[in-house]
């Protein structure tokens, strides 16, 4: 592959061509592994198998998972591609036949008749991975989820038993609620504006289902749970299938018209709140909760739409920060207010705290400027008691990726669990950190060196109690 006129293809996050298994003797640990830990660190990301037509931010690359397994203090790493119908048709005629979300190509005649995948849009289910009713799923909010073994082997798509129907699009960002157990998830599809919320329970049974009506189709890339609601962010920016398909640029910011905040019940019953503000964009959710009469909400704000189907913009480039917002339930009022200059994204909690009142918010985040293509360096801390924003540096050119929070068995306590993340740094390679989610300052506990680079991704998941 050609990757050069790519930046978002270049350095880490270039491709890898290989499925790996290194067992213990071939991982070289650094530190001491918390031997408490019973599980896999998982992360999916977007990993390119054939030259792609069009690739202006990393969105389109066919998934691949890679995952950290503990148990006892020993660690095994893997590494597989999700096998999507559009990754086994390219396998199959060993060429580029699909495009991306920003410039779409129609599927040739003799490929269909061939038996290949019709759909000219990619289920690259390269976005987030999650363990939810002993299922662990590939996720892309395009498309049906991709089920997998525990070994990251594909099972194939999942349609939770005929709850998802052709068309059907299940979010990539659901929530667990802590106490129930319920899987709070969302579908939208590519012929409908509107957006249904859907709810799981613990054991990945389908529940419930609630319509929310929107005019168009929005990006709507994340949700929240409160105690009694479900919040979403409807920005005024959308995509067409059919300018995509022609070649034009598919992306629409239009802030004259704001962003809309939403706040749907939880139990179905009632109408849904609808807040306005200023326009603004955001990818992801930190945290929220209810507090006398209020939902206070910690977001990763953004000013406006962060990519476009051109190249060279820069405007995936643009601030990102973490901001608190109140919606004022009885006087309709929003306040929105910056929490940290600090350039952040991804943001992740103590899971156990989803949906309520909390200390802590962890975030992959950066202390300096970049050229080509955007990334952080850093993991950042950001108490919401105090308001202070902490952060560990692992090199001015490393790539760290989505801290996740792997809660401390032995207590209730944030702080006194672990944050991971996948981090490549030049000069000592790849690594899987592990950090005190208490002392983040004080650098990794313990580092899984792994023989074998693994690229920028998205989103990852702690899978407790999964092993091999």
């Amino acid at each position: 592959m050609d990757l050069s006129a790519f930046p978002y293809l270049q350095g880490n996050y270039a491709p890898i061509d290989e499925e790996r298994d290194f067992d213990e003797s071939q991982l070289r640990v650094e530190g001491e592994i918390p031997k408490k830990l019973l599980g896999a660190f998982m992360r999916d990301g977007a990993n390119v198998a054939y030259q792609p037509n069009h690739y202006v931010y990393p969105l389109d690359g066919d998934g691949m998972v890679h995952g950290v397994y503990f148990k006892d203090g020993h660690v095994e790493y893997k590494n597989r591609w999700v096998q999507t119908s559009h990754l086994m048709t390219e396998r199959k005629f060993d060429h580029t036949i699909y495009g991306s979300v920003g410039k779409l190509l129609e599927v040739p005649q003799e490929v269909i008749d061939a038996g290949g995948e019709p759909n000219p849009i990619r289920n690259t289910a390269n976005t987030n991975v999650i363990y939810h009713g002993e299922k662990l799923l590939a996720l892309w909010e395009g498309g049906f989820p991709h089920l997998l073994n525990n070994d990251l082997s594909t099972v194939g798509l999942y349609d939770y038993d005929g709850a998802l129907k052709p068309g059907d699009a299940l979010t990539a960002h659901p929530k667990i609620c802590p106490i129930t157990g319920d899987l709070v998830s969302c579908s939208q599809r590519w012929d409908s504006p509107n957006y249904w919320v859907r709810v799981f329970d613990a054991k990945g049974r389908h529940k419930q289902v609630m319509e929310v009506e929107l005019p168009r189709k929005g990006i709507i890339h994340d949700l929240q749970i409160t105690a009694n609601y479900v919040v979403i962010f409807y920005a005024p920016t959308y995509h067409s299938v059919e300018k995509a398909m022609k070649g034009e640029d598919p992306f629409v910011w239009e802030p004259e018209l704001g962003t809309k905040i939403i706040a749907i019940p939880r139990d179905g019953s009632g109408e849904n709140i609808v807040f306005e503000t200023e326009s603004f964009f955001s990818w992801h959710f930190c945290n929220g909760f209810e507090s006398g009469g209020k939902i206070v909400l910690d977001y990763v704000w953004i000013n406006s739409i962060p990519f476009t189907q051109s190249q060279g913009t820069g405007v995936e480039k643009q601030p990102r920060r973490m901001y608190r917002m109140t919606l004022d339930m009885v006087t309709r009022q929003v306040t929105n207010e910056q929490f940290s200059d600090v350039f952040c994204e991804f943001s992740r909690i103590d899971e156990r705290l989803m949906g309520k009142d909390y200390r802590y918010g962890f975030a992959a985040c950066s202390n300096r400027e970049w050229g080509d293509a955007h990334g952080y360096n850093c993991t950042g801390s950001f108490d919401f008691q105090t308001g202070e924003t902490v952060l560990w540096e692992y090199g001015e050119k490393a790539n760290a990726g989505e801290p996740v929070h792997v809660p401390n068995p032995d207590s209730d306590k944030e702080e006194d669990g672990w944050l991971m993340c996948f981090v490549d740094n030049p000069g000592e390679g790849p690594f899987l950190s592990i950090l005190s989610a208490g002392n983040v300052t004080d650098g990794p506990v313990a580092k899984v060196h792994i023989p074998g680079r693994v690229p920028n991704g998205f989103h990852a998941n702690w899978m407790q109690n999964l092993t091999l």
